[in-house]
């Protein structure tokens, strides 16, 4: 029997080809920026395209974000494309993004002695079953052996007698990394289905009562049921407190030595009050 080892992560819907622009690609770009961390404007303009990459599940937090910066900087596009954490550190040393987008640590496979880290957001990850499962409690073993073939049925669980569905995420998913890895069923995981982003994962949970997978506790919706863990809620007080364990850091990375004046006045946004709050609002919690 299989029991996990729990890691907390502190150290901070879509398709896999995802395109999200926060501004007409025609923006002007005449006015005063205002970045401050009290809102108060800047010495010059701005413009340009701030070009982002990565993690499907901080797709959300980074529109809202792209949107208020474009706000306070109207010569500047925002573009978002979701294709994975995975895709991020190759996107940002390739030039083929500014910022790359993680929700996981970088690997000691992707080389971070080439990146500036800035942890943006810490971000809850839910275990996601049908809103009519009547399973609404897992114990952190149970979860492991559900996601790795060992418990097959739901009535092992205390539910009806019914084969479990099991999803995951694509290897490249910044969601599966922390998933499994918190958990300690790396490499060990048994997928009904692979797939590509949050949105299908909700989708294919909220459309069947057999099925059990895991998403970013900000992209919880009422179509499905996010289960307590050893009788903890999944909820962001939960995660400041430590007593609910499933947690990821939510990362943008640039290029080590880059001078780039968008990207230095996106982390100023970021950071501001303006930024925090707009992290907070789509249900995140800003890291300090």
């Amino acid at each position: 029997m299989r029991k996990p080892k729990m890691k907390r992560i502190l150290t901070a819907v879509l398709a896999s080809a995802l395109m999200v622009s926060t501004a007409a690609l025609f923006a002007g770009c005449g006015s005063t920026t205002d970045t401050g961390a009290g809102g108060g404007a800047s010495t010059s303009a701005l413009s340009g395209k701030l070009t982002l990459n990565g993690s499907t599940s901080m797709a959300t937090v980074c529109q809202a974000l792209g949107e208020v910066f474009h706000e306070q900087n109207p010569g500047v596009t925002v573009e978002k494309s979701g294709t994975g954490s995975g895709d991020a550190p190759q996107a940002v040393l390739a030039g083929t993004a500014l910022i790359g987008d993680l929700s996981r640590e970088l690997k000691d496979s992707e080389d971070p002695s080439q990146f500036e880290v800035v942890q943006i957001a810490t971000d809850g990850i839910a275990i996601a079953v049908h809103k009519d499962n009547p399973v609404s409690d897992l114990t952190q073993e149970q979860i492991a052996r559900i996601f790795t073939g060992e418990i097959t049925n739901w009535s092992e669980v205390g539910g009806q007698d019914q084969a479990i569905t099991v999803l995951g995420r694509e290897a490249s998913s910044g969601t599966r990394d922390g998933f499994e890895s918190i958990f300690d069923i790396e490499g060990d995981a048994q997928y009904a289905a692979e797939l590509t982003s949050t949105g299908e994962v909700l989708n294919r949970v909220a459309s069947d009562t057999a099925a059990v997978g895991y998403i970013s506790l900000a992209s919880v919706s009422p179509s499905i049921k996010a289960v307590n863990v050893d009788g903890v809620a999944a909820t962001d007080a939960n995660i400041l407190n430590g007593t609910y364990k499933v947690s990821r850091p939510f990362i943008q990375i640039y290029k080590k030595g880059s001078d780039s004046e968008l990207v230095q006045a996106w982390f100023a946004f970021v950071k501001s009050d303006a930024g925090r709050q707009v992290i907070e609002d789509v249900g995140l919690i800003p890291a300090e």
